[in-house]
């Protein structure tokens, strides 16, 4: 056991740890559960953020392909009246 005289102080710190996660009082586990919630909720409304951009760029290039469209269409008829 000579080989592990260094480590009852880490084990025992660890378990200190432990033991103070899991005393915690009252008001720790309501902040604990309300910064939970909170990450949560980011975490939402960050996906659907990102799933907003991917919408509004999509209505972007539709709106482009449309005017697209209809600039092809005018030119068309530009060449048919000239020809």
């Amino acid at each position: 056991m000579c080989f592990l005289q260094g480590f009852p102080p880490a084990i025992s710190n660890l378990e200190s740890q432990k033991e103070g996660a899991v005393n915690m009082n009252s008001k720790e586990q309501k902040r604990l559960a309300t910064i939970r919630k909170l990450m949560g909720k980011t975490k939402k409304r960050t996906g659907l953020s990102s799933e907003l951009e991917q919408d509004l760029e999509n209505l972007g290039l539709q709106r482009r392909m449309k005017q697209l469209e209809l600039e092809g269409k005018f030119l068309k008829n530009q060449n048919d009246e000239l020809i």
